[in-house]
C-alpha cells in the first residue's frame, strides 16, 4: 500500500470529475475550485486513487489564522495512515498560522474524531454544525 498526500497545483474540479464521475453538482464543483483560488489545497492517494482533498484558507494575507476543510467521496482507508500524515501536515500548518478554524458536521462523528486527533477543541455546536480551533502548542 502506498499513501501519497502532495500540493495540488492543477484544477480540484477535473480531478474529482476524473476519478469519480459527476458525483458533485456544478455549484459544488465551483465551491471546490473557489476554495482552491483563495488558498492551498492538499490531496490524498492510497494506491493510486484519489481518496480526500483537503485545504487551508487564510481570510487575508496578513492573517496568523486559516480556516481548513476538507472532502472526501466516503470513508477515507488506511485510518492510521491517514491521520498520521495528518497530524504531519497540521504541525506544518501551525509553524505558518497561530491557530487553524473550520467546521464540522454534528453528524459525522469520523470527521469530529480525525479533528479530535488533530487537536481540535470544540464549541457548541450552531445551526447543525460543530465550530472547532486548532491552536499552536505554546
Amino acid at each position: 500500500m502506498t499513501t501519497i498526500i502532495s500540493k495540488l497545483e492543477g484544477p480540484l474540479s477535473e480531478i474529482i470529475l476524473a476519478e469519480f464521475g459527476k458525483i458533485l453538482s456544478d455549484h459544488e464543483m465551483e465551491i471546490l475550485d473557489q476554495s482552491q483560488s483563495l488558498g492551498e489545497v492538499w490531496v490524498g492517494y492510497v494506491d493510486g486513487h484519489f481518496v480526500c482533498c483537503w485545504g487551508l484558507i487564510p481570510p487575508s494575507f496578513l492573517s496568523n489564522q486559516a480556516y481548513i476543510w476538507m472532502w472526501a467521496s466516503e470513508k477515507v482507508p488506511h485510518q492510521f495512515l491517514f491521520v498520521r500524515h495528518s497530524q504531519l501536515q497540521m504541525n506544518k500548518f501551525l509553524e505558518r498560522y497561530d491557530s487553524i478554524v473550520g467546521q464540522c458536521s454534528l453528524e459525522n462523528g469520523s470527521a469530529q474524531r480525525w479533528l479530535h486527533w488533530l487537536g481540535a477543541e470544540f464549541e457548541p455546536p450552531v445551526n447543525g454544525l460543530r465550530p472547532f480551533v486548532i491552536n499552536r502548542s505554546a
